[in-house]
C-alpha cells in the first residue's frame, strides 16, 4: 500500500488518449491461392517464437499428389491467434457478416479493427510510430475445429515434409 505522502504517477489510458470508430469499415475478402489443404482433417499446428515468426502447418490436401505439409509462415508478427470459434459456430464470429461467411480457405480483413486496436495498444510506448502498424495484414483461415488469425508484416506459403508438428517447427527453425 501506499503512504499518504506517496505520489502515484497513472499513465493515461487508451480511452483517453484515443477515439476510434472501431470496426466500421472492417471486411474480410478471400485471398486467391494456387495450394490446397484437407479442409476436413487439418491436423494444424500453430507456432510462434518471439522473433515475431509464426508458421500454421496443415495436412496437405487428398487429392493433392504432393503430401508434404501445408506451412504458412508469417514474419513480422505482431498478433497470432488458434482458438474459437470452430465451423459451427462461425456465424458467432464478429467478422462473419463482414465477409468471413464467403471465406473457404483463407481471407485478408481490409481495415482491420485488431490492427486499430494493436496500434493503440502500443501508443503507451515512449518510442512508438504509428507507421509500424500502417503496413500489417489480418489475416483469418477458419478451420473444421477452430479458427487462427495473425496480424503481420509478410506471409509466405510453403511445402514441407513431414507432419503438421514437424513442419511448422522446421519452419521456424530455418
Amino acid at each position: 500500500s501506499h503512504s499518504s505522502s506517496e505520489r502515484v504517477q497513472v499513465c493515461p489510458t487508451v480511452t483517453e488518449r484515443h477515439s476510434y470508430d472501431w470496426g466500421v469499415n472492417e471486411n474480410v475478402v478471400p485471398v486467391e491461392l494456387d495450394i490446397d489443404w484437407e479442409p476436413n482433417v487439418p491436423a494444424a499446428v500453430l507456432l510462434s517464437n518471439d522473433d515475431g515468426q509464426t508458421a500454421l502447418a496443415l495436412n496437405s490436401s487428398i487429392n493433392d499428389v504432393d503430401t508434404r505439409s501445408v506451412v504458412f509462415v508469417w514474419e513480422g508478427v505482431r498478433f497470432a491467434s488458434m482458438g474459437s470459434p470452430n465451423d459451427e459456430a462461425l456465424s458467432g464470429h464478429r467478422l462473419y457478416a463482414r465477409g468471413l461467411d464467403r471465406i473457404v480457405r483463407l481471407g485478408k480483413v481490409m481495415s482491420s479493427e485488431l490492427i486499430a486496436i494493436l496500434e493503440v495498444q502500443n501508443s503507451v510506448h515512449p518510442q512508438h510510430e504509428p507507421a509500424w502498424f500502417a503496413g500489417l495484414t489480418h489475416h483469418v483461415l477458419p478451420l473444421k475445429e477452430c479458427m487462427v488469425e495473425v496480424v503481420a508484416d509478410t506471409l509466405t506459403i510453403r511445402r514441407i515434409e513431414g507432419s503438421t508438428l514437424e513442419a511448422a517447427a522446421f519452419a521456424l527453425a530455418r
